[in-house]
């Protein structure tokens, strides 16, 4: 009997995300294309994804804080004496 016929997937994935994920997927005793598989078969399996597609309350902290920040004016600087001459300034608030 011939084996299952393959197919490749592509994905691109932030590299430091890809690193970190592969180190712990090392200490499981796995490689990126086992637990891909395990991931793809308990989608089909479930009908859906394994796990709660949501924001974390950490992650809607951190988006209501970009919302209520937007627009805010922001102050860039070259180096320390910039930061300096801007924190001495008696008419910046």
């Amino acid at each position: 009997m011939a084996g299952k016929e393959k197919k490749r997937v592509q994905v691109k994935i932030d590299k430091d995300l890809a690193d970190d994920t592969e180190a712990v997927l090392s200490e499981l005793g796995l490689n990126p294309t086992t637990a891909i598989n395990m991931f793809y078969k308990r989608i089909v399996a479930n009908g859906a994804l394994p796990f709660n597609v949501s924001l974390s309350e950490e992650e809607r902290a951190n988006l209501r804080f970009l919302k209520a920040t937007e627009g805010t004016p922001v102050t860039e600087f070259k180096d320390a004496k910039e930061v300096a001459d801007w924190l001495n300034d008696p008419d910046e608030d």
